[in-house]
């Protein structure tokens, strides 16, 4: 088992790329992971088995391994303690799972998941969405937890486009070991994290995703008003 301590005041990148993106392909993900960890990451997050294969063979820091499914018309990380198995055998680190207390049908419950994946021999990093859920997965055993699922269930304590701060701090208080993540978009976020007592940071698409960032740069283009002369 990896030394978490390893990953405390980390930056943690999220490598992943969205369907239909031409970065989704195992050797370009590996590569975006290497070059992520050249740069000074402390670990990645890597999505689907293949993928983990392809990063394991590339980089020697610690990999957050998830399977993103959807069951039932909604979306799942590491849904069942199989997927878990397979991100293990394919050079997974630490395995995130979804650990909202949100109704969970076909999957299992979040107590046996938990536990099962736990009793593969490595971390979990529980995503969370709320402070109850974040301190019902500590108290399950897991050794993580992510904010990664704040603001994206129906509960509605952050619906803005900024990471969720107060979450951080509250589990922090709470002495949960918290990795903040989701919707970071400036080293000066990632600081205000650290002050609220993240233990890690993670970020994604910000770092790593292009066809999102060049939209957001596109936002600052003027509008062109025909006939206008140049």
């Amino acid at each position: 088992m990896i030394e978490l301590e390893t990953l405390r005041g980390g930056l943690i990148v999220s490598c992943q790329a969205p369907d239909g993106s031409p970065l989704r392909d195992p050797g370009i993900i590996a590569a975006i992971a290497e070059a992520a960890t050249m740069a000074g990451a402390a670990a990645v997050r890597i999505n689907s088995v293949s993928h983990v294969a392809a990063v394991r063979e590339r980089v020697r820091v610690p990999i957050i391994g998830i399977e993103k499914k959807t069951i039932n018309d909604a979306q799942w990380i590491t849904p069942t303690v199989d997927h878990a198995r397979a991100l293990v055998d394919a050079g997974a680190d630490i395995v995130a799972l979804d650990a909202t207390r949100r109704p969970r049908p076909g999957t299992p419950r979040v107590e046996d998941l938990l536990r099962g994946i736990r009793d593969l021999g490595i971390p979990v990093m529980a995503d969370i969405d709320n402070l109850e859920a974040g301190i019902y997965a500590r108290e399950l055993g897991a050794e993580l937890v992510g904010t990664t699922l704040s603001g994206y269930t129906s509960h509605p304590q952050n619906r803005t486009g900024d990471p969720d701060i107060p979450l951080v701090r509250a589990l922090a208080e709470a002495s949960v070991p918290v990795v903040a993540e989701g919707r970071f978009k400036s080293p000066a976020e990632v600081a205000a994290a650290f002050a609220a007592g993240a233990f890690a940071v993670v970020v994604g698409t910000s770092i790593t995703e292009p066809m999102a960032l060049t939209r957001r740069f596109l936002t600052a283009q003027p509008t062109l008003t025909k006939g206008v002369a140049e």
